[in-house]
């Protein structure tokens, strides 16, 4: 990253070309930063909309008169000939202000940034960085760091994918334990279908790290735990009888293989899914003689 002063930061700048402006949404600049203690910028304007979303660290943000403090995770949006200005809240340098942004512009630009609900009274959305639009982020900002041949049009699908991401519902996260049994009926829903816990944290809308942290201080397990226990638990009841065969039980409770469900069924259990079947059915023909 280059030191410009009062941040380290790496800035990307994109030239739409004659073809990209047919179009309704192009790049113009993307990038990533560390701030430092004295980070400030503003107050300005700019000439485009650009989404800032915060990594790490708090930043406040002041516009048109209103002033609020965005965490990790939250996003901000600044308006085109709006005067704006935003700072660090309180400098850590262990949990430095991280932040990645993206400017844009384009005739759909502003219908695009209201339809995800941000307007220029309130240009900011809490919840919102998840490790699905995070990783899309990155993938845009090596497009324009390595622009190659038709290297446009990947930016143009990535473009919409990250409004059509934005747009979509999270659930509230924020207060009380509404997040928790969110998460625990999508677990019991989809637990045999191969979910992972970034998956569980894509649909809450919270980093896979948090997420696990919240989730063990309130449950005593983590959500990897709660996974493993479910497809056990359902596995034991599989092997009861013999109308699958340990390879179709594997299968429904979302494992892709054989060798990847009878480890996982060893390091719960103390013994293969074989065994354990075998000890189930002669325990059974012993209570019926």
């Amino acid at each position: 990253m280059k030191d410009y002063g009062h941040e380290y930061a790496d800035i990307f700048y994109y030239t739409p070309n004659e073809f990209e402006k047919l179009g309704g949404l192009w790049p113009l600049r993307t990038g990533h930063n560390v701030a430092k203690e004295n980070y400030s910028v503003g107050p300005r304007v700019i000439e485009c909309f650009s989404f800032h979303f915060v990594l790490s660290g708090e930043v406040t943000l002041s516009s048109l008169g209103n002033t609020v403090v965005l965490k990790k995770e939250s996003m901000f949006c600044l308006f085109p000939d709006v005067k704006h200005s935003y700072w660090i809240s309180q400098y850590d340098s262990e949990v430095p202000l991280q932040m990645h942004w993206l400017a844009f512009n384009g005739p759909q630009a502003e219908l695009l940034v209201r339809r995800i609900g941000i307007t220029e009274r309130k240009p900011y959305l809490h919840n919102k960085l998840t490790a699905e639009l995070a990783k899309l982020l990155k993938v845009c900002m090596k497009l324009i760091e390595n622009l190659e041949k038709d290297g446009n049009l990947q930016l143009q699908i990535i473009l919409f994918r990250i409004f059509e991401l934005l747009s979509r519902p999270l659930p509230d996260v924020s207060d009380g334990n509404d997040w928790l049994s969110t998460c625990l009926r999508y677990i019991e829903s989809h637990y045999a279908e191969g979910i992972t816990v970034s998956d569980i944290a894509h649909f809450t809308g919270m980093h896979r790290s948090h997420l696990s942290s919240r989730f063990k201080h309130s449950t005593g397990m983590s959500p990897r735990e709660v996974l493993i226990k479910l497809r056990m638990g359902r596995a034991g009841e599989l092997l009861k009888s013999r109308t699958l065969s340990i390879t179709e039980i594997a299968l429904s409770l979302g494992y892709t293989d054989l060798y990847t469900f009878s480890r996982a069924f060893c390091t719960y259990y103390g013994i293969s899914p074989s065994s354990y079947r075998r000890s189930l059915l002669s325990s059974n023909e012993m209570t019926n003689e």
